[in-house]
């Protein structure tokens, strides 16, 4: 995979290790779709975590994206192939015109440098793994990096090919250390995996952010599961899930679990951001249309609504159920948010300081992402001008 020529080659790359040669690259390719199939029904003494008091029989309660409450029946099938909406985005990703928007800032509070930026997504990361797994949090500090690694390509525009040559770093640290620490303690399978989403993860970040018309066409069909699984994607959040099932010791999972389990974390999360007039700044937010943004955003929040309870009902792990609505609660907690709402940064507290140099070290970027980061810059305020 680092000797991908372009994004479209590792993209290519990517997905054959995670599907097999033979893929026909069809809405049943794992790799880019969900094609769903409702779990079986564990026996009673299977279920191991409580419904949420936020379900579909409460929902019309509160006034969350708009109030209409829970929709029933929402579809949980694509009504579009994304591999062509992809190929067709990935011209622009390639494009040597793009070249200037990599090491841009889109974190919506701006820092000074890079190095700060890395700084503030690795305190973000301590703090979403607190949130996680609670106690247990820093147990596995490769487990932090890795969520770290995924965090930052949110706040920079990180071109992926830097990521897999090992150009890009964090305090020292390139993907291929984080890899082989995974090797060394014996990740196996949730190792791979977990490299395979965050390479996916930062190929569908990278494109959204170098081509504004995906979003439009994703965003265009009547059901809203074309746009929801691209943003599970983004966030990456089925290799977060397999972090925590990982941490938290939560014993085998099966995919459609984890995969629900994703989905709920970052809709929860957007719930919770709606709340608190966040959600509003997002710049690709998975429910907007011109026409039809309520209606999609009440199809978005009952999505919610039927998979955290498909994951009680599948007898689905407590730290795999408390991911999924997890956003209820790292929302409200985390300095990040806040300073999305702000537009501006908040200082690290010194305790913050000290969990940073113990799990990550002492300096967060090399001088090439330093140099890149206030060169996009510099070249946006002259833009601006």
């Amino acid at each position: 995979m680092s000797r991908a020529g372009s994004v479209a080659e590792l993209l290519d790359a990517t997905h054959v290790r995670w599907c097999g040669p033979d893929c026909e690259q069809t809405v049943d390719c794992s790799f880019l779709h969900f094609p769903r199939r409702a779990p079986a029904p564990p026996p009673v003494r299977s279920v191991r975590s409580a419904r949420p008091r936020y379900n579909k029989d409460t929902a019309d309660l509160f006034s969350l994206m708009g109030g209409d409450g829970y929709r029933p029946g929402t579809p949980q099938v694509h009504e579009e192939n994304l591999w062509p909406l992809l190929r067709t985005a990935m011209t622009k990703a390639d494009d040597p015109a793009t070249a200037d928007q990599a090491y841009t800032d889109w974190t919506g509070a701006p820092a000074s440098s890079a190095s700060e930026t890395v700084a503030f997504a690795c305190r973000d990361s301590i703090q979403w793994m607190a949130n996680w797994c609670g106690g247990q949090y820093a147990d596995q500090p490769t487990a932090v990096h890795y969520i770290a690694f995924s965090t930052i390509c949110d706040d920079l525009c990180i071109p992926p090919t830097d990521l897999v040559r090992g150009r890009f770093l964090m305090y020292g640290r390139s993907v291929a250390d984080l890899a082989a620490a995974m090797d060394e303690q014996g990740w196996r399978r949730d190792g791979v995996h977990a490299l395979l989403s965050l390479v996916r993860q930062y190929i569908v970040q990278y494109v959204e952010k170098v081509h504004d018309g995906l979003h439009p066409m994703l965003n265009s069909k009547p059901g809203v599961w074309d746009a929801v699984i691209y943003r599970t994607h983004t966030a990456n959040t089925y290799g977060a899930a397999v972090v925590v099932r990982r941490v938290c010791k939560a014993g085998p999972v099966s995919w459609t679990s984890l995969m629900d389990s994703s989905i709920c974390d970052a809709i929860s999360m957007d719930l919770c951001k709606a709340t608190m007039n966040v959600y509003q700044f997002d710049n690709h937010p998975p429910a907007a249309h011109e026409n039809h943004e309520q209606r999609r955003k009440t199809a978005y929040h009952s999505l919610y609504l039927d998979l955290i309870d498909a994951l009680v009902a599948a007898g689905a792990p407590d730290a795999i159920v408390h991911f999924g609505r997890a956003g209820f609660l790292f929302v409200q907690l985390q300095e990040r948010y806040h300073e999305r709402r702000l537009g501006h940064r908040l200082p690290l507290r010194p305790a913050m300081i000290t969990h940073l140099t113990r799990l990550f070290g002492a300096r967060p970027t090399d001088p090439l992402t330093d140099h890149l980061f206030l060169a996009r810059r510099a070249d946006q305020e002259r833009t601006a001008l």
